[in-house]
């Protein structure tokens, strides 16, 4: 990868493999074991990027997400795991000690695609295993997944990739997150989707609103289109007028302050470890 580009990193997916693989080992009270985990692999992943710098995301202790003020039912079903429980505080203490950027209000994925929107596609690497980053274009790294070959850890999105993903993502809404009773078009699958997408002789906008009003009715339909349009998309550099106070001055600060958490890896730091090969990532 160019030497100039930014690695910008969702750390959430390493919150999980990291309290995993520690408490599998059987490691439940040894927070510098943790922690040195959590360093390695944070290393490992800037190496494998082969950027200079990063910036680095993740959901604090007591994280609000604005998105339940919209979906009280976003992400209601999930339940900690015991082991993430047992090593959260450890890990995230970890993520602050690596420079980490703690978010309180807006999710790791929005911090991203914030910083993403004010850069161009080729200065960016987007290190993340969560799939809604599709919406940014840039240059996507996934170092999150055990047994998978190097080139497929790696993939470009363009922006008319990026575009027709989250369009595609209104009409599907996202039933890991959220009820597929109240959010996107039941029944209505990826390849539905793309299929509806793919009428290039009809506005997006068109194509959008007549598949919810034939499924139900006009006024429903624009409420339920409305409401999974907020809950899916990805905030941006611009103004977001549907989330609360506290998200917008969160989204400000990152614009104002996301240069100054720009931080060169110098070689002398990496060196501190020893880069593994990827599936070593998911080892004590």
């Amino acid at each position: 990868m160019a030497k100039s580009k930014l690695a910008l990193i969702d750390l959430d997916a390493m919150l999980h493999i990291v309290s995993y693989v520690q408490v599998s080992s059987g490691n439940r009270d040894c927070s510098i074991t943790t922690k040195t985990h959590v360093k390695s692999f944070i290393n490992t992943i800037e190496k494998n990027s082969g950027c200079t710098t990063s910036i680095k995301f993740f959901q604090n202790l007591g994280h609000k997400n604005f998105r339940n003020e919209i979906l009280p039912e976003y992400k209601g079903h999930r339940t900690t795991a015991e082991a993430v429980a047992l090593w959260k505080p450890t890990i995230l203490e970890a993520f602050k000690e690596v420079g980490g950027v703690a978010l309180n209000y807006i999710e790791s994925d929005d911090a991203i695609s914030v910083v993403a929107n004010v850069l161009k596609p080729d200065e960016i690497v987007i290190i993340s295993s969560d799939k809604d980053m599709i919406q940014v274009p840039g240059t996507h790294y996934n170092p999150f997944k055990s047994n998978i070959a190097w080139e497929e850890r790696w993939q470009k999105i363009t922006r008319a990739v990026a575009e027709r993903f989250f369009w595609e993502q209104v009409l599907t809404g996202d039933p890991t997150d959220m009820p597929s009773s109240m959010c996107g078009i039941e029944k209505c699958g990826p390849k539905t989707a793309k299929k509806l997408i793919s009428d290039i002789d009809l506005p997006i906008l068109q194509i959008i609103g007549d598949a919810y009003t034939k499924k139900y009715g006009a006024k429903e339909g624009f409420i339920r289109a409305n409401r999974t349009f907020k809950m899916v998309r990805l905030l941006k550099n611009r103004s977001n007028e549907y989330i609360n106070a506290e998200a917008e001055a969160e989204v400000k600060m990152i614009l104002q302050d996301f240069k100054s958490w720009v931080q060169p890896i110098e070689d002398d730091v990496l060196n501190l470890f020893q880069a593994p090969e990827p599936e070593n990532l998911f080892k004590k």
